[in-house]
């Protein structure tokens, strides 16, 4: 195990660049799911639209692969985890994967993928218009947390029982920016369902289930 505050600095630049380059796919995925730039692209495609989400998919995937074959390796073990603690961490990384497919179970995650989309055009038939309060959901897993897909996934990176360098910046950077997604998803939701957002998040909590009171 590599006692952190002994890193080369080679390893410290290339953790630095491999932050950099996450943060570079992160704000292309945010550019592109931003609601001015859908607004922008729905004027212009018109009823092609409905394929959005799915190339939104693809166009993220295949980046994330990019910066996977473009990050420097970083195999230094920060800390590895043994016995009693190694196995409640993975409870913990089950639990996180369980609510990522509970939560893409509650909101038909396939569609949020495109692919029925996709499915609907190639099949002649008008996909489904967009409907801001027939698609937001408050049962399943939303009944639990407001965010459980972003719970989740925390949850999944943040127990990590045995972690390298790399390893770090990458949970590092998918925690930081699940947090900051969740902060401006709240602002959006608050703006474009007012009433109906505030109830909810008065009743329902934002990561931690059962937290007492639910929004400041």
């Amino acid at each position: 195990m590599t006692d952190p505050n002994a890193l080369a600095p080679e390893a410290l630049a290339g953790a630095a660049y491999a932050f950099g380059l996450w943060t570079g796919w992160g704000a292309l995925h945010s550019v592109m799911a931003a609601r001015r730039i859908k607004t922008a692209f729905e004027l212009a495609l018109g009823p092609r639209y409905a394929l959005y989400p799915f190339a939104y998919t693809v166009i993220s995937l295949w980046t994330f692969w990019l910066v996977l074959a473009k990050e420097p390796d970083l195999p230094q073990v920060l800390w590895t985890l043994q016995g009693a603690p190694k196995y409640f961490l993975h409870l913990l990384q089950l639990a996180g994967i369980g609510l990522l497919g509970w939560a893409a179970v509650s909101v038909a995650g396939l569609k949020m993928l495109g692919l029925p989309q996709l499915v609907d055009v190639v099949r002649g038939r008008v996909p489904d218009e967009r409907d801001i309060h027939a698609d937001f959901k408050t049962t399943g897993a939303y009944a639990l947390v407001r965010h459980p897909m972003h719970a989740g996934g925390i949850l999944f990176l943040a127990c990590q029982p045995s972690q390298t360098l790399g390893g770090f910046v990458f949970a590092l950077f998918g925690c930081l920016y699940m947090v900051i997604g969740t902060v401006l998803e709240e602002r959006r939701l608050r703006r474009e369902l007012g009433y109906v957002w505030a109830d909810y998040a008065r009743r329902v909590p934002m990561f931690v289930p059962f937290l007492g009171n639910r929004q400041k």
